[in-house]
């Protein structure tokens, strides 16, 4: 599921930014994607599972990428999205946002 979201999510960066090298790294239960053009790290996206969003850790990952001045994006079952919301009501601004994908289809919308 989390692969169909990744490859539909990357067509969607490398439309945005032609230019940009985009690395996926699949993991056992997410997909991290990264986004960079000249050899500067621009985007990381966090596509999440349902079993992926109970690890504690996800949190302190996604700090460590905006304190580096890097654009995140989380993206999450649809319904986890409230919830992701809560647990990142702190973050506002441009360089953030949190999507949701419907489990059934591998459709995505934005938050």
């Amino acid at each position: 599921m989390i692969k169909s979201v990744a490859i539909q999510r990357t067509k969607e960066l490398q439309e945005e930014s032609p230019d940009a090298q985009i690395t996926q790294e699949l993991l056992e239960d997410r997909v991290i994607l990264s986004v960079s053009m000249n050899n500067r790290l621009m985007e990381t996206d966090f596509i999440e599972s349902r079993r992926s969003c109970l690890l504690p850790r996800r949190t302190t990952e996604y700090y460590d990428v905006l304190c580096q001045g890097i654009k995140l994006a989380i993206i999450v079952p649809k319904k986890k999205v409230e919830e992701e919301m809560a647990k990142m009501k702190r973050v506002k601004g441009p360089n953030f946002v949190i999507m949701g994908y419907d489990e059934d289809m591998g459709e995505r919308s934005a938050v």
